[in-house]
């Protein structure tokens, strides 16, 4: 008998040497300590000009010494909850979880061919949709909306999110103010401040902005969610050849720089504040100026932010699934489906965007569906190969003997739902079956899907003293809005 020394893995792919992340490492210290950064956040200044740091009005230049120790007391480990309070994503080393993006202002209908602006209802769709497939782990809102007030639409689209949804929720938010009462909605849904803190359903995205600009608010959304131990991400958005150098290791010096600052501001704040780090990070096409999501320099970036979150011991945020292309088209498929490949076997944490068209502008319904089953593939190819006794089949071979199938073996029931992957949506029918079901097209397949589960499924309501109590929340945030 073959001895079972290999146990399963799940592969990961490394895109540089460990002494070429030293330098990029070391790099971006030394942008911290010569270029420096801005800060404009009162509260962020103090603290750093306190911790030694050199500060000239609002420009910093911070020491590598405290950045090192301030690495150290960020959490290696972050744990998401649900609505309801169950753990369901632990952001560590090698650990994907993929979710859609926010704030997509246009949606594409396919039936009619058009694109419009994206409303408060389509957010709705885009949630219910999300909540109904297995392999979206968290949600942020997808669309915004165009028909609620622009000064509070983020918590319109909050309660959108937790209505129609159990999962995990990754917000945006315009300022302070706002991001208090995404909060406070937040604790009402999970029954209090104490359970948000030990579960967090809620994790803010906030943005430095680059080259090398860290707001005031962006800083201080943050320092007011670690504030109630709500998880931050807190990554560039970087343009290559625009907002951050055309190289991809220049790119990922200075977002690696920016990223390190958010650390420290955040730890200084509060030892062991939960932070995350990563970024987007896409060149910007010559050509049109256009944001290259589906590029292949933008996965070459994230492999190598994900390796130095690994080196860092922190979790991080990448993007994944999106596409440059204006409709769910050949293009979107494999730009989006390689994105998504690429960032299981990195080990990325965070991946979102997911389901993104037209270089973040447009979302489609159905292609959320599509891309599902795009995570799912990717998802058994990281899983790894199963090696052991039971599995190299020597016994099998032996029973089937020379010449004969397999079909017929016990082996082959046991093993052939979990060794042979079963996609949702992916035709695999022969023509004449094919042509018997209809001639059903992909895109119609998940179109129809779409309306399934628009017509079908709902998410657990919440009650109707949790609904009024956030849309008490809303108004009470609006009064104070209008003096």
């Amino acid at each position: 008998m073959i001895s079972n020394y290999i146990e399963q893995t799940s592969p990961y792919i490394s895109w540089v040497t460990e002494s070429q992340m030293e330098r990029i490492h070391l790099a971006s210290l030394e942008v911290l300590e010569r270029t420096g950064t801005r800060v404009d956040n009162p509260k962020a200044l103090k603290l750093l000009k306190d911790s030694g740091c050199l500060v000239k009005g609002n420009i910093v230049k911070i020491p590598s010494w405290l950045v090192d120790e301030c690495m150290k007391s960020a959490p290696k480990k972050i744990t998401l909850g649900n609505r309801k309070g169950k753990r369901t994503i632990t952001l560590a080393k090698n650990r994907p979880y993929f979710g859609t993006g926010s704030d997509l202002p246009f949606i594409y209908d396919i039936d009619t061919g058009i694109r419009r602006y994206a409303t408060l209802n389509d957010v709705e769709k885009a949630i219910k949709v999300l909540d109904s497939q297995e392999n979206y782990d968290f949600i942020m809102s997808y669309f915004a909306s165009y028909d609620v007030p622009k000064k509070t639409s983020e918590l319109h689209q909050f309660k959108a999110m937790l209505s129609n949804s159990v999962k995990p929720v990754v917000f945006t938010a315009n300022n302070v103010g706002n991001t208090e009462a995404i909060i406070e909605m937040a604790a009402l849904v999970v029954g209090g401040y104490d359970n948000l803190r030990n579960s967090p359903l809620v994790v803010l995205y906030s943005e430095p902005i680059s080259p090398l600009i860290h707001s005031e608010e962006g800083i201080g959304k943050m320092l007011k969610c670690h504030e109630y131990g709500v998880p931050v991400v807190y990554t560039p958005g970087m343009l290559s050849g625009a907002t951050g150098p055309v190289t991809k290791a220049g790119t990922i010096t200075l977002m690696n720089a920016e990223a390190l600052t958010g650390v420290v501001i955040s730890q200084l704040h509060k030892k062991h504040a939960p932070i995350i780090i990563g970024g987007g990070c896409f060149p910007m096409d010559m050509k049109s100026s256009s944001s290259l999501y589906g590029c292949p320099e933008g996965q070459m970036n994230f492999a190598i932010m994900t390796q130095l979150s690994r080196f860092y011991g922190i979790p991080n945020f990448t993007e994944a699934g999106c596409t440059n292309a204006t409709i769910p088209d050949s293009q979107a498929g494999f730009e989006a489906g390689v994105s998504i490949l690429m960032n299981q076997l990195s080990g990325a944490n965070l991946i979102h965007d997911v389901g993104y068209l037209e270089g973040g502008k447009t979302g489609c319904l159905p292609f959320l569906v599509m891309c599902n089953d795009y995570i799912g593939y990717a998802r058994y190819l990281g899983k790894g190969t199963i090696i052991n006794d039971d599995t190299l089949a020597v016994d099998a071979i032996d029973e089937a003997g020379i010449g004969n199938n397999f079909l017929s073996l016990e082996h082959t029931y046991e093993h052939f739902r979990e060794e042979i992957w079963q996609p949702k949506f992916f035709n695999r029918l022969m023509w004449e079956a094919w042509e018997a079901k209809g001639k059903v097209s992909y895109t119609d397949i998940h179109r129809d899907e779409v309306e399934r589960i628009l017509s079908c499924d709902h998410p657990e309501p919440l009650s109707n003293t949790v609904a009024a109590g956030l849309e008490e929340i809303i108004a009470k945030r609006e009064k104070s809005l209008e003096g």
